[in-house]
């Protein structure tokens, strides 16, 4: 395409003078735009050049540099305070983004998966982890129960800290979804946001592993600041011939049983799991 030309034919001279004074324009606009929104800090800048011509040129007096200081040490502060109010804003729109890839409201500080295979029919299923509630007035919390095997207890409860009593949440609801059972928990309590809670979930199962290759998994529904911890303990008298574990895409691991209380026993700890990602431990009975 030749000079002065657009797609849809010849541009006349006064078009494009036209066409080059807007975008100088718009160029201008954008550098004053820049300036009053940084106005304290060329402000500081432009007190620095000074003391420096000052000292140059002549000998200030000793009030004047003083004076000048102060102006830059001022600006300076204000340029800071500007700042950290853009890095709030910031703060405040990651989290929104974090919230609106995660339907719960808090994230994960640490997390402890237990599968206590009481024998190949019962077991004992048990997650304890720290959370630290990204919401305001939380009063309620679910879980997401899904697989093989009649659930026959599901019990919930929460604290403040390590060193308070357990507190009992209520079961308000239950229904059927994404092939399983959601069960929803009151806190009897309403928390807000940069609360730190521990939470409990255990839940009795009858038949869960029924085949000789089984297996449990663990999706990370929100963030973790620590790695979290899966832990099986099997049957005294039904030690696995065979466990791998498998953490996200990469290739199985495979992992050795230890015995703990004289049962086989496993525990590792995963970290780096994003949302939807998941981790699973296989064995063969």
């Amino acid at each position: 395409m030749r000079e002065g030309e657009g797609p849809y034919g010849r541009l006349s001279s006064g078009t494009a003078r036209f066409s080059a004074m807007r975008a100088v324009l718009e160029w201008l606009k954008g550098i004053g735009s820049f300036v009053l929104r940084n106005a304290d800090a060329f402000l500081a800048i432009a007190v620095a050049f000074g003391v420096i011509l000052a000292e140059v040129v002549g000998e200030p007096s000793t009030d004047v540099v003083d004076a000048a200081i102060l102006a830059l040490l001022g600006t300076t502060a204000l340029a800071l305070l500007r700042n950290r109010g853009e890095s709030k804003d910031l703060d405040d729109l990651r989290q929104l983004a974090s919230d609106a890839v995660s339907d719960r409201p808090y994230i994960v500080v640490w997390q402890d998966n237990h599968w206590d295979l009481i024998d190949k029919e019962n077991a004992r299923v048990t997650c304890t982890e720290q959370i630290r509630l990204t919401r305001k007035d939380v009063s309620e919390n679910f879980l997401l129960s899904s697989g093989p095997g009649t659930l026959k207890r599901v019990a919930a409860k929460w604290r403040r800290g390590r060193h308070d009593p357990w507190v009992a949440a209520q079961k308000i609801h239950e229904f059927a979804t994404r092939g399983g059972m959601k069960e929803i928990f009151c806190f009897n309590d309403e928390h807000s946001r940069g609360d730190m809670l521990d939470w409990c979930v255990e839940r009795d199962i009858v038949g869960q592993f029924p085949n000789a290759n089984e297996a449990v998994e663990v999706q990370a529904a929100t963030t973790s600041d620590h790695p979290r911890a899966l832990r099986i303990t099997w049957p005294q008298d039904a030690t696995p011939s065979r466990v791998e574990i498998r953490e996200g895409e990469r290739p199985a691991r495979p992992l050795r049983p230890t015995t703990k209380d004289g049962r086989p026993h496993i525990e590792e700890k995963v970290s780096g799991l994003k949302i939807g990602e998941s981790v699973k431990i296989d064995w063969t009975w």
